[in-house]
């Protein structure tokens, strides 16, 4: 039986080396989840930043070129009845 034991042991010692490391690696694929995740909410509130810094000119310029179309429109009707 002397000779029995110590195996077991060893077999034990490694089945909680292997324990150990399967939850040492499922708490970097956790972490690396949450970094991914991190990431993704900072690319898209960027995204959000630059959209509403872009709003105001995205006003002005379909604004103008309503105007633009506006007055030829004007033009063109001015010049069709005269």
């Amino acid at each position: 039986m002397s000779d029995t034991t110590p195996a077991l042991d060893i077999r034990e010692k490694i089945a909680h080396i292997d324990l150990m490391l399967a939850q040492h690696d499922q708490a970097r694929v956790s972490i690396n989840d949450i970094l991914a995740r991190t990431d993704l909410t900072l690319a898209q509130h960027n995204r959000v930043r630059q959209e509403i810094g872009m709003a105001p000119w995205v006003l002005v310029v379909s604004s103008v070129t309503a105007g633009a179309a506006l007055f030829a429109a004007a033009f063109a009707f001015a010049r069709l009845f005269t």
